[in-house]
């Protein structure tokens, strides 16, 4: 879902995939917190020729957090009511 709302460009599909509190570095940022500052960043990046392939290598589940590592990025999700949402994430884009 995360690839897809970056390939969209879509800020308000990227605000809804990440937790309230969220942390997210990029190379281009230090920590941003937050789902629309999130989403600001990684649609700012995008527009300026950044892009997100999603391949998981690695995902490791204990109860409601996951682990989620490939090559461009490392993120830990947790589960919630409405689903999951990652709660922290270092993307390269």
């Amino acid at each position: 879902m995360l690839e897809d709302a970056c390939l969209l460009n879509d800020a308000s599909a990227l605000k809804d995939l990440f937790d309230d509190d969220a942390v997210l570095l990029t190379r281009a940022t230090s920590q941003v917190r937050g789902r629309t500052a999130i989403a600001n960043v990684i649609i700012g990046q995008l527009r300026h020729g950044g892009s997100y392939l999603a391949a998981p290598q690695l995902v490791m589940r204990s109860g409601r957090l996951a682990l989620i590592i490939s090559d461009a990025a490392t993120s830990l999700a947790r589960r919630g009511p409405d689903g999951w949402h990652y709660v922290i994430s270092r993307l390269d884009l």
